[in-house]
Order: C-alpha cells, then structure tokens, then sequence
C-alpha cells in the first residue's frame, strides 16, 4: 500500500492541480507484470510517463469499464504478446480516451 501511494504522490507532484480530482491510472497496467513478467520492469509500469489522471466523474465509466474492457479483451486474445503490442495497447487506450484525462494525453 505505501508503495501504491509512492506513485501516486508520484503524479500529483508533477500534477498539482490534478490532486483531489483523479484517480491515477496506469496506462500499461499493473497486471501485465504478472500476465506477461518478461515485457516489463515494476519501475516501469509505475514511472510517471505511465500514469493517468482519470477525472473522478467519469472514472467508474472510463476506468473501471471502457478501459477494463478494453484490456480484458487484449488479454483474452494475446496470450503471449510481445511488448510493442503491449505498449500499442496503452497507445491504442490512450488515443480514444486521452482527451478526457486529467492532464489530457493527445
């Protein structure tokens, strides 16, 4: 858990004003360390180029929906994807939905 607060205190010094108003996200998500332990670094999934402020209003449908079904699916279909598949995913997620973040992404 202190870990987990690390990275976000991680993205709100870098985002100030995004305190209070976000829930971060991980573009590459945190599961791929487990799913997929050869494509990524824990320092990676959690430095700040992949953290995402999710505005808390939209962040049942966005995060915990759009974005999990879309990650859900990728799971699903690439049981052994390699790491630039992975990472067109994130760019993939952050293409249709980036403008909405907090700062935007796109």
């Amino acid at each position: 858990m202190r870990h987990q607060r690390i990275i976000v205190q991680t993205f709100f010094n870098e985002n100030p004003a995004t305190e209070g108003n976000v829930i971060v996200h991980h573009a590459v998500k945190q599961q791929v360390l487990k799913r997929y332990p050869k494509a990524f670094k824990d320092v990676e999934i959690n430095s700040l180029e992949n953290l995402r402020g999710i505005p808390k209003k939209i962040n049942n449908d966005m995060h915990l929906s759009k974005i999990r079904k879309a990650w859900n699916n990728f799971y699903r279909t690439h049981s052994n994807p390699t790491r630039q598949q992975i990472l067109d995913k994130a760019t993939e997620i952050d293409d249709l939905f980036g403008h909405l973040f907090n700062p935007p992404i796109r």
